[in-house]
């Protein structure tokens, strides 16, 4: 589809500071815009008691990292945009500048990353938890808040089977193509996947029989946090598909498959309890989480957290915001992660 219109609008949108989303689910064709008319977002502090209606939701890592938005779809572009519609965006009130008036994230050092690597397997031995997924933060500087539209294009061409990206809402700049659904679904069924343990992609490694214990436990942990989580809420008609492998760019992934029915009003307390997983936190979860806050230098903020449209096609489309960066005047902030085990 030719989405030049869209992409000009997304960059008046963002000129202006007004808080927006573009993205493009994986493997469709179509290109959405989702535009709130004015600046004052919605803040959504307990997501447990209600679920919002429509919009784009972005929630953090974790509650004391980041505020949790939904952007509201005052205007909702799908591939084009008019001429009439792109003046009215034009003549819309513009938001305040605060990009880069957050903290700063500072780049993690290798001798430091390879002691906390020490001291994850110092405490898996001693029972504390079985696995930990450590992030790093690597800053590469330059101007691209200027091309940061084209580079979603780049992206959502690039890589056709993720989920793709860019939003901006109070001065957070995000963009990023993740393969891996948090929770998404299909008229009355829902679906998630437990995706861990990482290769670099080739034929060979499209075969599960070629992993080695390390990444195939790695990956069972997260399989079993969900098993449990789904059996504590009594989904109905579960189905189960894996371990299989699954590409993701250059990389190949073990994932398994989960289908399932939800009673009615457990989303919002099903989301709570599956996020964050074994895949970007650890297992045990509250152990491996305390690490997490007590060694990582930096706030991952939306990295590892979740984002996606809820209720715009009368679906819910959320996945983990991995493989993504933070955009700053004067930088781009990348996050990257790894899930240490015994044998790591």
């Amino acid at each position: 589809a030719h989405i030049t219109s869209l992409l000009v609008a997304a960059e008046a949108c963002l000129s202006k500071r007004l808080p927006f989303a573009i993205y493009r689910l994986p493997g469709s064709a179509d290109t959405t815009l989702v535009l709130q008319r004015d600046p004052a977002l919605t803040v959504l502090d307990e997501m447990v008691s209600g679920f919002p209606e429509k919009g784009f939701l972005i929630a953090p890592f974790s509650r004391g990292n980041g505020k949790t938005f939904l952007i509201r779809p005052d205007f909702l572009f799908r591939n084009a945009v008019s001429e009439q519609d792109l003046q009215e965006i034009r003549h819309l009130s513009g938001g305040e500048d605060l990009i880069g008036e957050s903290q700063e994230p500072v780049d993690t050092l290798k001798d430091a990353y390879y002691r906390q690597i020490d001291a994850i397997v110092t405490g898996i031995e001693a029972g504390e938890f079985e696995k930990v997924v450590l992030s790093r933060v690597k800053s590469v500087k330059g101007s691209f808040l200027p091309k940061i539209i084209a580079i979603f294009d780049k992206l959502s061409t690039a890589y056709h089977d993720a989920f793709v990206y860019f939003f901006h809402v109070e001065g957070n700049c995000w963009t990023g193509a993740t393969t891996e659904p948090l929770l998404c679904s299909e008229g009355d069924r829902l679906n998630t996947v437990s995706l861990a343990g990482t290769r670099p992609y080739s034929p060979e490694n499209m075969e599960v029989s070629r992993w080695n214990q390390k990444e195939i436990q790695e990956q069972e942990l997260v399989t079993r946090h969900i098993e449990r989580v789904l059996h504590e809420f009594s989904v109905e008609g579960l189905q189960k598909k894996g371990p299989f492998t699954v590409r993701a760019g250059n990389l190949a992934h073990l994932c398994t498959d989960f289908n399932f029915s939800l009673p009615s009003g457990s989303l919002p307390s099903l989301i709570a309890s599956i996020h964050p997983t074994p895949a970007v936190c650890g297992m045990d979860s509250c152990r491996a989480f305390d690490f997490i806050r007590r060694t990582e230098a930096h706030y991952r903020e939306y990295y590892t957290g979740f984002l996606g449209p809820v209720g715009l096609d009368e679906s819910l489309q959320l996945f983990v915001n991995l493989r993504c960066m933070k955009v700053l005047k004067d930088r781009l902030v990348l996050y990257v992660g790894g899930g240490i085990t015994l044998d790591s």
